[in-house]
């Protein structure tokens, strides 16, 4: 019940988003024309990239991949480091974290596997683990003793001077954040003997995992956030620009350009993995339909992934951390709406089809 309530309301969000997209063509041309006003009523001007800065929106150094390791799905192993960017440093981070949606469908089915990757119960988010698939911490990357040196060390930068409580309260940040990328690298299994569909449906249970372990640090981070004077706290408060006028034309025009470059690796990848399909298995006039039905529910997750670059950054880390495990929602729901469409066009192929089919990605 709770997962259907948080499906709900991930697809009001969107329709909110994008009150016009459900009559808009799929292009981009369409899809910008659908999304221009609410993003100048959102955004304002230039509210994804923005070129001025404050404190709390300096670019920190880049995390060190092999502090998190492989800590996302196929396709985006850095997508816990960008949701925790994202959280305390959004100008730099708003484009890599929103820059992924179908893409990373695609990755999942399309690119060889990387070896040991996570297991985890797709409907709930739930860790499982069996001696036959479980792995260790190692084989995905950080060791047991993980430190997470980043983010912490640049929060603490950020904050400048924190009294004895605050660091108490960082301290139990750091270790939330430790074992949440411990959560994540849980259950390392070997995926490369698994067909396309079931390797999506891993990479669904990545994306659960990511989501979770956002979940797992906010009380600490709302512990340590409301420990954090006034002063401290603009250090991390993202101002948003002032609103666009209807009849900036500069504006407007940017703003679908911005809006169009982060919606189009979706929809490129849409179109990229369905014809990878298509020449793969050679669907005859008989399967022509399986092939229309995926090719839609394709182009309406593709579709839904674009919503979150049409929403205005939040204001405070709480909220970004919130708006990253929807955006992290809404990618799994889209994963698994396509890994249902995919079993049903598999089940139409002959033997031959499917063996071809099967090899994707190998």
């Amino acid at each position: 019940m709770r997962g259907q309530k948080t499906l709900l309301v991930l697809v009001l969000a969107a329709a909110t988003a994008l009150p016009q997209a459900s009559s808009a063509q799929l292009s981009p041309r369409g899809l910008v024309g659908a999304v221009t006003l609410p993003l100048r009523e959102m955004l304002g001007r230039f509210g994804h990239f923005p070129h001025r800065r404050h404190a709390a929106q300096e670019s920190p150094a880049a995390p060190a991949a092999a502090q998190f390791g492989d800590a996302g799905p196929p396709g985006w192993p850095s997508a816990y480091a960008d949701v925790l960017g994202f959280t305390f440093w959004p100008a730099r981070y708003v484009g890599p974290l929103r820059a992924h949606g179908f893409d990373v469908i695609a990755a999942a089915m399309t690119e060889p596997p990387r070896g040991p990757e996570l297991a985890r119960n797709a409907t709930t988010g739930a860790a499982t683990q069996s001696d036959s698939n479980a792995g260790s911490t190692d084989d995905c990357g950080p060791a047991a003793d993980l430190k997470v040196e980043w983010p912490v060390s640049q929060i603490e930068d950020t904050t400048n001077k924190l009294n004895d409580a605050q660091r108490a309260a960082l301290d139990k940040l750091r270790t939330a954040l430790a074992q949440s990328i411990k959560n994540i690298h849980a259950g390392c299994r070997d995926l490369r003997a698994l067909p396309p569909v079931e390797r999506l449906k891993a990479g669904v249970q990545q994306l659960w995992a990511v989501r979770d372990a956002g979940i797992y640090i906010r009380a600490p981070l709302k512990a340590f956030y409301d420990s954090l004077s006034d002063a401290q706290k603009a250090r991390f408060t993202w101002k948003q620009p002032d609103r666009v006028r209807a009849d900036d034309k500069a504006a407007n025009g940017e703003m679908a350009r911005q809006y169009q470059a982060c919606a189009a690796p979706s929809e490129q990848a849409s179109e990229r993995l369905l014809t990878q399909i298509e020449q793969q298995v050679r669907p005859t006039e008989q399967q022509a339909e399986a092939m229309r039905s995926l090719r839609k529910t394709a182009g309406d997750m593709a579709k839904l992934m674009t919503a979150p670059c049409a929403q205005a950054i939040p204001t405070d880390p709480l909220a970004r951390l919130d708006t990253a495990s929807d955006q992290l929602s809404s990618m799994s729901y889209a994963a698994t709406s396509m890994e249902i469409a995919l079993a049903g066009f598999s089940a139409q192929l002959d033997p031959e089809q499917k063996a071809k089919f099967d090899s994707l990605g190998r």
